[in-house]
């Protein structure tokens, strides 16, 4: 083989590992990083099960464990309380970062809020899931937390 001949087939070499190596980059960068996930816990200060959800009842604390727990953990958690069960939810409920949540309770876009304590998980801002009470957490909530744990 030629002088000529070898730079050539190193060239084609190299040619094809810099196209291979691009390649992988592209497809790494289109593959999106996942959505992070949000519960949003539905309250009121007037609300006695809510109370006994937060741990402020002696023998209570399911908030707590929830959140100590591997899908607790996984998790944004959002308190979102208003002053009293008799009175629908208002934008002032809703803290600076819970803004995107206020249009979605207004217009029951995922659904109304039917109870509390009640919980809403939320991928991004894609509603997934709706619990209401602590047995609809172990039925509905912590499945679908664990389904996207990544």
């Amino acid at each position: 083989m030629t002088q000529r001949m070898k730079r050539r087939n190193l060239f084609g070499k190299l040619f094809v590992v810099a196209a291979l190596t691009l390649s992988s980059v592209a497809t790494t960068a289109t593959q999106a990083a996942p959505e992070p996930l949000t519960v949003v816990y539905w309250s009121a200060k007037d609300c006695r099960w809510c109370t006994w959800w937060e741990g402020t009842l002696i023998g209570s604390g399911g908030e707590a464990k929830f959140l100590s727990s591997p899908e607790g953990k996984a998790v944004r958690y959002m308190v979102v309380k208003k002053p009293t069960l008799a009175a629908p939810f208002a934008e002032r409920d809703f803290a600076a970062d819970q803004k995107w949540l206020w249009p979605r309770v207004k217009n029951e876009t995922d659904g109304k809020i039917k109870g509390y304590p009640s919980f809403s998980l939320y991928e991004g801002e894609k509603f997934v899931a709706y619990a209401l009470g602590e047995e609809d957490i172990e039925s509905k909530l912590l499945p679908a937390i664990r389904a996207r744990m990544k």
